[in-house]
């Protein structure tokens, strides 16, 4: 595992606990406060850009097409490592029409200088504050190369973050291990390794199977799943306090993104 997926794991961790806790509600969080809420997580020391939404650009870089496009939040480090960000609060969960859209608003942005790709990493998250359960739009989006964050079941990176440590075997079962450490680090690649500029010919190549097939995205899910589920039991057996701390934080982080703010008149 190395430092890049280490701050994915941890990013994701949070907005899983996050999604916990919004799904814990009894109303729908809206949807303003849940981009503002999630794209908190990315006002860390390490990333020395920040955007949220109302943007039409990526850090003032235009798209290819020209067309403008909002992004949820964005955040980008001093290595050339990038996270963009979609936030959703809707019943109905993400669509495939919703995770195509997202795709190709960054691809659009990525065409505009693919001269720069060779020195950056960009990943995308869609964090949903409902669970996803169409099966159908968690295979579409590992082929897309889109994470995705809900409250149903821990999300890739921390799993796989997990998977990877030296003593994993000793709590989990060692062949779903190997599998998800094998499947999951080829699913969570950067943009740049699946849409490749070739700086002689001046052109992108897309590697449009990453995993072998479909057959392996399916599996990949169950692994997700099953060891996500697995990792859960082990948190609520040996160390019950750490989500329960951060699941307390992430409610009043959004208790608190809930209240108007209050301005004083000075007279």
């Amino acid at each position: 595992m190395t430092r890049d997926f280490d701050v994915l794991a941890e990013l994701t961790f949070e907005a899983w606990l996050l999604a916990r806790a919004a799904d814990s509600f009894e109303s729908l969080v809206d949807g303003r406060i849940w981009e503002r809420t999630v794209g908190d997580f990315l006002r860390r020391p390490r990333f020395l850009h920040r955007q949220g939404p109302g943007e039409g650009t990526l850090f003032g870089r235009f798209p290819a097409s020209g067309v403008r496009h909002e992004l949820d939040a964005c955040a980008a480090d001093w290595e050339g490592n990038m996270i963009l960000l979609e936030c959703k609060s809707q019943r109905r969960g993400v669509t495939k029409a919703e995770a195509a859209l997202f795709h190709e608003k960054t691809l659009d942005f990525y065409c505009a200088r693919p001269h720069s790709n060779g020195q950056e990493r960009w990943w995308r998250l869609i964090v949903s504050s409902v669970p996803i359960s169409d099966d159908a739009v968690r295979a579409f989006c590992i082929q897309l190369g889109l994470i995705l964050c809900d409250p149903e079941r821990p999300p890739l990176p921390m799993i796989l973050e997990i998977a990877s440590r030296p003593n994993a075997d000793m709590y989990l079962r060692e062949m779903p291990l190997q599998e998800i450490v094998r499947m999951g680090e080829l699913a969570l690649q950067p943009m740049q390794d699946r849409w490749v500029y070739d700086s002689v010919a001046r052109n992108i190549r897309f590697r449009p199977q990453v995993l072998r097939n479909a057959g392996e995205i399916r599996d990949l899910l169950y692994l997700q799943d099953t060891l996500g589920q697995d990792i859960f039991d082990l948190y609520e057996s040996h160390r019950p306090d750490i989500l329960e701390r951060e699941m307390t934080r992430m409610k009043d982080n959004l208790i608190k993104a809930t209240q108007p703010e209050v301005s004083f008149v000075h007279e």
